[in-house]
């Protein structure tokens, strides 16, 4: 008894240790400082003139775009057909100047910077909070805010209004996306030690216990927790959600209903992605109305549980607009910024197996979603006998079949929208092993060891993917390998084609105005006649890979060079289309005739 206890006690702790050294390992990964501009500026160039000019230049930009990036057409226009830039200029090509000022103030993550340029547009003295930016939730974006605040207040973060400071001073703005970070690794563990406190209550101290460690080693959660996004921020919410569900659940007394409605309100108004969060209650109420609330199968009486479904929706919606009151003062914005995502969503059933058979598997492992499944089947079975677990069956079930509505659900990178429900497999999974390690003779001994190789194979993923945050950070990146190996193997004056125009998650990092540069509209690129086919050809892979759809005429290339993602173990690869640190890049230059 004393062992056990002894082991109740050390389950936070050694949660909060595994989620810091995982979540800490390569936080800093591509942030702006001076070791990125040195490698992409001529010398000389840096200087408060060039300095103002992109300022001068970011001014304009914006002005014409307007304060809702999401709602203009430009945000999203590139480049068509191919544009040049000459070798050997003295002044950097308009075409280069938003290139340029991304090394000054964006991460190697594209999305980041929308959070900053929200927060950047509030004015909080004039009480004006309006972000402007509808899809991520305004909870996150003001908890960044205060997490920034935080940081000024610690002299680690400087807050200026004028962008020029940070141009001036790279590094500041680095501190920023730092601290908005570390917010993200702080919900990291909080989901670890909600998964501890849910197990406690309600499914098993044991199950709480695994079902925090499976969370922080998956891929899927520590590819999250290292970029400045909501993802694991809601997460923490439709995790104390599902513990107010179940409180509900068990007295459904109209102060439950009423705090799981409210804590399923913090979650949407986390990110809009999180609605599945608010269906948990209402399968709460149901069971409750079925009878599969308890052993002995007996509905309540329908009044008060309709009543009590009504007010945790009311409580949702009150929650929700009393944190983001401008979806009522600015609808129209709103609305227009939602119809602008819902191109980019899409309804397919089928979307919800495609989505667990691809990218679920490769972001918790194959062993991990096989526990999920089967910890969902065993609540299926215990059913009456234990509802709690049922409910978790439930959300998770209808999280995953909420994924219809997503589109490109083959790639891992849309695991970001079930990460708190990826949590919730974690906590199905971790019951499975406790009833299997709770079995007489052999069988218990069977699933502790199983318990173990689950547990040491999924930290060795994690570890990897933490790893490759690591070899993000600073000159070990394959962005400063890859633009070092042009510099020293690519004679100045040569022609280089790239599919985008430079930013620091698409390029290797080299002087762009040593070589004569083409960029090749990716749809064009294709189908490009060989007199027109540049001499090298430099490709990067983020989360997102273009080499299919170059197919056509790679054939005419050779591979030069290749800067693989770094592996920790030999059989683990970083999965391409997981995370956009420390991508895969490699070179190609044209065949020789004949050859």
């Amino acid at each position: 008894m004393a062992t056990v206890q002894i082991g109740r006690k050390a389950a936070a702790p050694a949660l909060v240790l595994l989620g810091l050294a995982l979540g800490l390992w390569g936080i800093r990964w591509g942030l702006p400082g001076p070791q990125r501009l040195a490698r992409v500026l001529p010398p000389g160039l840096d200087g408060p003139a060039f300095q103002k000019e992109l300022a001068d230049s970011w001014s304009a930009m914006h002005q014409d775009l307007g304060e809702n990036l999401m709602v203009n057409p430009k945000s999203f226009g590139t480049f068509t057909g191919i544009v040049e830039t000459p070798a050997g200029w003295k002044t950097p090509p308009k075409e280069l100047l938003n290139s340029y000022r991304s090394f000054y103030i964006r991460s190697e993550h594209e999305d980041e910077q929308s959070i900053l340029l929200a927060l950047s547009r509030m004015r909080p003295l004039r009480l004006q909070f309006k972000p402007h930016l509808f899809t991520y939730g305004a909870l996150h974006i003001y908890a960044v805010g205060a997490a920034l605040a935080l940081g000024a207040a610690a002299g680690q973060v400087t807050l200026k209004s004028s962008l020029l400071y940070y141009l001036a001073n790279p590094a500041a703005m680095g501190a920023m996306y730092l601290a908005g970070r570390l917010l993200t690794v702080a919900a990291y563990v909080a989901c670890a030690l909600m998964l501890l406190l849910i197990g406690r209550r309600h499914v098993g101290a044991e199950a709480g216990a695994l079902a925090g460690a499976l969370f922080l080693m998956t891929p899927a959660a520590v590819v999250q927790a290292h970029v400045l996004k909501p993802h694991t921020f809601w997460s923490v919410f439709a995790l104390w959600t599902l513990e107010r569900g179940a409180r509900l659940l068990q007295r459904g007394r109209l102060a439950d209903y009423a705090a799981a409605g409210a804590v399923s309100g913090l979650a949407v108004a986390s990110f809009l992605g999180a609605w599945p969060a608010c269906v948990a209650v209402g399968v709460a109420g149901a069971m409750r109305l079925s009878g599969l609330h308890e052993p002995q199968g007996r509905p309540c009486a329908p009044a008060p549980e309709l009543k009590g479904l009504a007010l945790s929706g009311l409580c949702a919606v009150a929650v929700f607009l009393a944190v983001s009151p401008y979806w009522v003062i600015d609808h129209r914005e709103a609305m227009q910024e939602l119809k602008v995502l819902s191109g980019f969503s899409a309804f397919d059933l089928t979307h919800a197996w495609l989505f667990a058979a691809n990218a679920l598997r490769r972001s918790v492992t194959d062993p991990v979603l096989t526990l999920m499944l089967g910890g969902a089947a065993l609540a299926l079975l215990k059913g009456r006998r234990e509802p709690v677990l049922l409910l978790c069956a439930a959300a998770f079930l209808l999280a995953l079949a909420s994924m219809a509505t997503v589109g490109g659900v083959i790639s891992t990178r849309q695991v970001r929208y079930f990460t708190g429900w990826v949590a919730v497999g974690c906590l199905l999974a971790g019951r499975l092993l406790q009833e299997l390690r709770a079995l007489k003779g052999p069988a218990g001994k069977f699933g502790t060891a199983a318990a173990a190789v689950v547990l040491l194979g999924l930290a060795c993923q994690g570890m990897t993917y933490a790893r490759n945050f690591s070899l993000g950070e600073g000159d070990r990146s394959n962005h400063f390998l890859s633009g070092e190996w042009i510099e020293k193997n690519i004679p100045a004056g040569e022609t280089i084609g790239l599919l985008r125009y430079p930013q620091p998650s698409n390029s290797p990092f080299f002087r762009y105005d040593r070589y004569r540069l083409e960029f090749i509209e990716p749809g064009l690129a294709a189908s490009l006649p060989l007199d027109r086919s540049p001499r090298w050809l430099a490709l990067t892979i983020p989360d997102y890979d273009d080499r299919p759809a170059l197919a056509p005429i790679l054939g005419r290339y050779e591979r030069r060079a290749a800067f693989p993602r770094g592996r920790l173990f030999p059989w683990i690869a970083i999965d391409p289309t997981s995370t956009t640190a420390n991508p895969l890049i490699e070179i190609y230059r044209l065949r020789e005739k004949g050859s």
